[in-house]
């Protein structure tokens, strides 16, 4: 899941494929995050009962994160989740609350540690040409339920799992590799890491 930047229904899709498995290994490595809604959807499917997810510390009073569970639809299997220093807000918070809630095992590196909420506001200049611009303003901090933010410190995960620069190099995948392990089968590094090729960005 490379953005949490898509709609709650790609979300509904997504899971309802996994429903029929045992074994969810969702990677969010360099997921650099993306609509609170999205959160709450998602986090939703891992849990029995509605639970908050997270307070927002801001200026003025805001309502909390909230995962809504989604009941029959919920994923009752195992959720593996894979994280890495390139996994920052949504992907972080998702991580933590499922860690904490117990209902994960969270393979990778140490998170980015920027989870603060933002708005942004759109900007524009100019007659005939006109350009276009905006800023991103934070306006609350995210407190987990254990009552502590991940903002500059990130999420540590269970298993501490570092790719050597070889490894990289050669693209070698060990993390998901031991995450199969962890659901029940075997997938060496090397198969792991063709799985899902890096793509380098069309210009």
């Amino acid at each position: 899941m490379p953005t949490f930047e898509v709609s709650s229904d790609h979300v509904d899709a997504l899971m309802n494929k996994a429903s029929k498995y045992k074994t969810l290994i969702l990677d969010l490595r360099s997921n650099s995050g993306g609509y609170v809604q999205t959160l709450e959807r998602l986090a939703g499917y891992f849990i029995e009962k509605d639970t908050k997810i997270a307070e927002l510390k801001g200026r003025k009073v805001m309502k909390p994160l909230m995962a809504k569970s989604r009941g029959d639809k919920s994923f009752k299997g195992k959720l593996i989740v894979l994280v890495d220093s390139g996994s920052a807000s949504a992907s972080e918070v998702f991580a933590r609350f499922c860690q904490l809630e117990k209902r994960c095992t969270v393979l990778g590196d140490r998170t980015e540690g920027a989870v603060m909420q933002a708005r942004y506001f759109g900007h524009e200049t100019g007659v005939g040409q006109v350009l276009y611009f905006g800023a991103n303003i934070t306006n609350a901090d995210i407190i987990m339920s254990d009552g502590q933010s991940v903002e500059n410190v990130g999420v540590s995960p269970d298993e501490l799992i570092k790719p050597s620069g070889k490894e990289l190099a050669s693209r070698h995948d060990p993390v998901l590799s031991r995450a199969v392990k962890l659901a029940g089968n075997e997938l060496d590094p090397i198969k792991a890491g063709s799985l899902f090729p890096f793509e380098w960005p069309k210009n």
